[in-house]
């Protein structure tokens, strides 16, 4: 299937937008000190509550090796304990400490408030709008992955 030019373009700037209007390339997100990919990894073992690297693997689509770079930071730092699964001693379960979980709290409220901050100055209308074509667009790709 052929896709114009035009909305391929649209599609990009868009993205660049968004992205920018996010600060999602800033060196550390949400003045959190850790980078985007950091900040999702603390995220996702927050919303699972214990996990093993493979699910993290899986979830957000990382390379193996840099998520063990990242879970080996984020361990040093006090953030995550492992614990050995007693059946494979090679794979731990992981889950956040108690200054990983205020972390975890942190970037839960302050990406909050980035959206709020973001539809700021928009009516009620725009606000619903601007949701329903966000999860249009998310209907739409999401199809795409169960064919």
């Amino acid at each position: 299937m052929k896709v114009n030019d035009n909305i391929i373009a649209d599609i990009r700037r868009f993205n660049r937008f968004y992205t920018n209007r996010l600060g999602v390339l800033d060196r550390h997100v949400l003045d959190t000190g850790y980078s985007l990919t950091e900040a999702r990894v603390i995220i996702e073992i927050g919303i699972m509550e214990q996990c093993i690297a493979n699910n993290l693997v899986d979830i957000l689509e990382i390379d193996r090796s840099y998520m063990s770079r990242i879970i080996a930071k984020l361990y040093k730092d006090g953030l995550l304990i492992k614990k050995k699964i007693t059946l494979d001693n090679r794979t731990s379960l992981i889950s956040l400490t108690s200054k990983g979980t205020a972390l975890y709290n942190q970037l839960n409220e302050k990406s909050d408030e980035q959206i709020v901050r973001l539809v700021q100055g928009l009516s009620q209308k725009e606000i619903k709008d601007i949701h329903a074509s966000m999860l249009l667009i998310q209907q739409k790709l999401n199809r795409l992955e169960k064919i």
